[in-house]
């Protein structure tokens, strides 16, 4: 990950952004914290992977993902917008 995603990362704060991961996982992510400043820096986020609209009233469950498991962040382009 570079400076630019973890920038984009944190001005991201309660928006969706697209993770990919080392994994090859390709996640939309509802932004909630970002911890750099920590000994094991991280993201927290809600999937909403399989539904990008999803009330927040309606989250079940957070997530954790370490920063370095990240390979870039960008943001989640809404379909439908003007060409």
């Amino acid at each position: 990950m570079t400076p630019s995603d973890l920038k984009c990362l944190k001005s991201n704060i309660d928006q969706i952004v697209v993770l990919d991961t080392v994994r090859g996982e390709c996640l939309l992510a509802k932004v909630i914290s970002v911890f750099d400043q920590e000994s094991d820096p991280d993201i927290f986020f809600w999937d909403v992977t399989s539904d990008p609209n999803k009330q927040d009233s309606l989250q079940t469950e957070g997530y954790s993902l370490p920063l370095c498991d990240i390979v870039s962040v960008r943001k989640y382009a809404i379909e439908g917008g003007r060409a």
